[in-house]
């Protein structure tokens, strides 16, 4: 199983590469997370952190703000029939 958590984790750090999202490289990026995945049998435990250009990130703030504005099942009290 592999997790992703994204997050601006305290100063933002810029770098020139690639953007996890466009896959273009060469750019001013910005790490946005971390991917995860578990050691168990066989397996070690790796994290991967995940940077993105500006373009991409302005793309994922509009997603996360629109998911919040208007969300997929709206609020149905518990108890109350569907």
């Amino acid at each position: 199983m592999i997790r992703v958590r994204l997050q601006l984790p305290g100063p933002p750090e810029y770098h020139f590469g690639p953007c996890f999202i466009c896959r273009r490289s060469g750019l001013s990026t910005i790490r946005i997370g971390t991917m995860s995945s578990p050691g168990g049998p066989g397996h070690q435990t790796a994290d991967t952190p995940l940077f993105v250009c500006r373009g991409c990130l302005g793309h994922l703030m509009l997603m996360h703000h629109t998911a919040h504005a208007d969300p997929a099942r709206p609020y149905v009290p518990a108890g109350h029939p569907c």
